[in-house]
């Protein structure tokens, strides 16, 4: 059952109950101009957009049970290369930054590249590849289940414990913190909603499946909405969720993917 709230995402969060879920995976505008329909300002002065963070993620902290976990993904310009770092500095006071991850767009190895990127046409830049991903917890020791998204061994002999007691390990291995899930190709915005920016439901689905595990009793939430991707992620998973954005648009588009399962 999903529940979705058109609304201030300040004041929204406000009604919720305190410690309800487990995982909060969410993108919040980045402050570089993007249009998100009239109701949002994309290009605060920076104090102002870091105070709405602030307050904004006071209240994630609130509605977080003890034992959860915060994804936010942060991207940046070439031109404002600080905006990821500042948004997760306003968290530091009152979470703590258990990991960190790098979320790779394209990469180039060797002469193949593999994905996608906008090309950036200055003298003084590289293109941008990735964009951040920040985990916070409340207390940073909160157990999280690697293995579900973890990878093959590459040397099968991994496999095998050493020592007294030998025994067969399952086949896969912690993913690290660099994490390569290509966009599917959007040749324009109507194809995700009129929303000028999304990610992958992949993307979502690993910071869940870190998160929960396989316990189906995870509620999720996303504070920024969006298309809904955060809850298709939780519905691929059968779990329960909840999201809120200020545009009736996003989240009408949002419902029309979950449905019937949304409120």
């Amino acid at each position: 059952m999903f529940t979705l709230h058109n609304g201030d995402v300040i004041e929204t969060l406000k009604t919720l109950p305190d410690k309800a879920f487990k995982c909060i995976v969410t993108s919040p505008p980045y402050n570089i101009g993007k249009n998100y329909g009239d109701a949002v300002n994309d290009k605060k002065p920076a104090n102002e957009y870091l105070n709405w963070m602030r307050d904004v993620f006071t209240e994630c902290n609130r509605v977080l049970a003890d034992d959860g976990s915060l994804f936010i993904n942060v991207g940046y310009t070439s031109a404002m290369p600080w905006i990821a770092m500042d948004v997760a500095n306003v968290v530091r006071p009152f979470m703590v930054l258990q990991n960190q991850v790098s979320w790779v767009k394209n990469i180039s190895i060797g002469d193949t590249s593999h994905g996608q990127f906008k090309p950036v046409n200055s003298p003084r830049y590289v293109s941008i590849t990735n964009e951040m991903l920040f985990h916070f917890t409340k207390s940073g020791k909160v157990p999280i289940h690697r293995l579900e998204i973890g990878v093959p061994f590459m040397h099968k002999s991994n496999l095998k414990s050493r020592g007294a007691e030998k025994r067969e390990k399952p086949d896969r291995r912690c993913r690290g913190n660099t994490w390569f899930v290509p966009y599917e190709t959007i040749q324009n915005k109507s194809e995700r909603g009129g929303h000028p920016a999304s990610f992958p439901v992949e993307l979502a689905e690993m910071c869940i499946k870190l998160a929960c595990g396989s316990e189906k009793e995870c509620v999720v939430l996303d504070p920024f909405l969006g298309t809904g991707t955060t809850l298709v992620a939780a519905q691929r998973l059968g779990l329960s969720g909840s999201g809120i954005d200020i545009n009736k648009d996003f989240v009408d588009y949002a419902r029309s993917r979950l449905e019937p399962s949304s409120a």
